[in-house]
């Protein structure tokens, strides 16, 4: 994830939240941009791409 949205912005912090009783990702990532035009390129970028066999939905989420 780091990889592939990093080429959008420097990436300042990064989150993927695991299903406690299973060990594995919840299929959720947070990721803060250092700019908020850089989180805008990767939305525009990247929301109903595939990757894995599986569509992201990416947009803003606020504190």
């Amino acid at each position: 994830i780091r990889e592939i949205f990093g080429k959008y912005g420097v990436i300042k912090d990064l989150r993927m939240p695991m299903n406690p009783v299973f060990n594995v990702n919840r299929g959720t990532a947070y990721i803060l941009y250092e700019e908020i035009d850089d989180a805008e390129r990767a939305i525009t970028k990247m929301h109903d791409a595939q990757l894995d066999g599986a569509k992201l939905q990416v947009s803003i989420v606020l504190p």
